[in-house]
């Protein structure tokens, strides 16, 4: 399995969108969200989500830089390499 950058899926309040493929077959085993909630007053959500509906929130952050160093943290942790670019 491997994690790979989703740039067309950004959009909206999604700011970054990282998806854990499997090798084999080509599914999705979980998601990695980045999300903003500047519109509504508020910072930046770092959150994983499973195709089955069940989402796990990783922290709250005031600022973007923060949380996108959380989500690449996710997926260091998840021990699956980043597809490169």
């Amino acid at each position: 399995m491997h994690w790979k950058r989703r740039r067309d899926l950004e959009g909206g309040k999604e700011l970054g969108v990282w998806l854990l493929v499997d090798d084999d077959d080509g599914t999705v085993d979980e998601e990695l969200y980045v999300e903003t909630h500047e519109y509504r007053g508020g910072g930046f959500d770092v959150y994983t989500a499973t195709p089955d509906g069940e989402w796990t929130q990783e922290g709250e952050f005031e600022d973007v830089e923060a949380a996108f160093k959380r989500a690449l943290d996710v997926i260091d942790e998840s021990l699956h390499p980043l597809e490169d670019l």
